[in-house]
Formats: structure tokens, C-alpha cells, sequence
């Protein structure tokens, strides 16, 4: 919940500053509807913010909960969620074939730690580099955008594990793809700027993570460890249309 008022309050103070340069710089002349701009010229946009990902990692809380020493003791109040928030930053380029349909090409970079309060000396961190190729129905309105659609895209991972009485971290890689259902609301602030205010499900396949050495990541069960995840999400952001 912190980290979605932190992403909020950012995100509020960049819209509020450029929703009054942006009718500063315009003087009397008002903001044009996205409608009119849209009614002849396709547009072409820049998306970036920041967003949340409530997900699962059923593998890597397995290894934890054999890596942890003690864990079986704790209190299940003090045990590992099977759900757990990520915080990533997005940016995207976008371009409307038709009235009604348009192509993006999104980056994000997704981080998430997945840990154990009682035992702070142990951590396991975890960052993806995501690229989605994403198809939307768009449903053009007076002041906004709606979009609807999904896509899929490559997936690179890196896991650090840091243990009591071992020097520095453990590092493992792997990667794979996922698959993303979206939702999209752009409503104007000015004549090009737009609020970017998203949610999605998304998927992720990956393969067993290794070392640097290819060493597979096993828990104490002999389970191959991976980082396959699902979740849902929420975005919130700035997007820029070019018509």
C-alpha cells in the first residue's frame, strides 16, 4: 500500500505541473479534443510511468521456505505470503493503424524482494527486463482513450540470493516469455499529454534459473527453482500523442 501512494503522489505532482505548463504555454487558445486531432490524423505515442504487480512465485517460495533456516517454526502470521508486490517502470511507444486498433512496443523494468521479516539477514531480490509486443482495440472518445487488448513478449530474470555467513550474493539467470491481457484509460490534460492509467493480467514462463557457470538453482527438496509468476497489476503514468 505504500509503494501504490508513493507511485500515486509522483505520478500526481508530474501531472499537476504539466497540466498547467501545458495551458500556460496554449494562452487563450484552449485544448483541442483528442476527438478533433484523432478525426484526421492517426496518432503515434510515448507512454512512461510507474506501476504494482501483485503476483505469485510458488517456486521461489518453495526454495525459501527449505533456505530459511527455522522458517518451519515461524508463526503463519510471520510466514511467506503466497502473494506478494513488485514495483516496475514502463515506457512504451504506441501507433494507431486504424480508427480502432493500434500497436505498442513496451518495456518495463519489474523488481520485486520476496522475504522472510523475521530473518533479515537472508534476502532474495529478483529483477526482470520485460519487452511486450501489444495490440489494442481502441475506442476513441471527445477527451480520451479507451483501450483493450493483450500481447506476449521476452522475458530476462536475475535472482540474488544473500545468506548469513557467505560473502556477497548468489546470482541466477534465466529467461522466457509472458503473455499480457490490458486495459488502458487515457484521458487529455492538454493538447498532447494524456493521464496513462492501466491494469493487466499477465503470465510469465521461464526456465530454470542457473549460475554464471550453469549450475541449476535447486531447493532442499531437489525442486529446479524458476520464476514463473502470475498476477495482476496496476499502471499509472504520462503518454504523449503525436497526431
Amino acid at each position: 500500500m505504500k509503494k501504490l501512494k508513493l507511485c500515486i503522489f509522483i505520478l500526481s505532482v508530474m501531472i499537476f505541473y504539466l497540466n498547467n505548463f501545458a495551458d500556460a504555454s496554449q494562452g487563450d487558445t484552449g485544448k483541442v479534443s483528442f476527438e478533433k486531432l484523432n478525426y484526421k490524423f492517426k496518432y503515434t505515442s510515448i507512454s512512461f510511468g510507474m506501476g504494482l504487480n501483485y503476483c505469485s512465485n510458488p517456486s521461489l517460495k518453495n526454495f525459501i521456505e527449505y533456505e530459511v533456516e527455522n522458517y518451519a517454526y515461524l508463526s503463519p502470521q510471520q510466514k511467506l505470503t503466497d502473494l506478494y508486490t513488485g514495483v516496475e517502470f514502463f515506457g512504451g511507444v504506441e501507433h494507431q493503424f486504424g480508427r480502432d486498433f493500434s500497436l505498442k512496443l513496451d518495456y518495463s523494468y519489474f523488481i520485486k524482494s520476496y522475504n522472510v521479516q523475521a530473518f533479515p539477514q537472508y534476502d532474495f531480490s529478483y529483477f526482470n527486463h520485460q519487452v511486450y509486443a501489444m495490440g489494442y482495440y481502441v475506442i476513441p472518445q471527445e477527451y480520451s482513450f479507451i483501450k483493450v487488448g493483450g500481447g506476449a513478449g521476452y522475458i530476462f530474470s536475475k535472482l540474488s540470493v544473500k545468506e548469513p555467513y557467505i560473502a556477497g550474493t548468489r546470482d541466477f539467470t534465466s529467461n522466457g516469455f509472458g503473455i499480457k491481457a490490458e486495459a488502458v484509460l487515457n484521458f487529455q490534460i492538454s493538447k498532447g499529454f494524456a493521464v496513462h492509467l492501466g491494469g493487466f493480467i499477465s503470465q510469465t514462463i521461464l526456465q530454470n534459473l542457473k549460475d554464471a557457470s550453469g549450475n541449476l538453482l535447486t531447493a532442499k527438496n531437489n525442486d529446479n527453482v524458476k520464476l514463473n509468476s502470475l498476477g495482476v497489476g496496476l499502471r499509472l503514468g504520462l503518454e504523449y500523442f503525436i497526431f
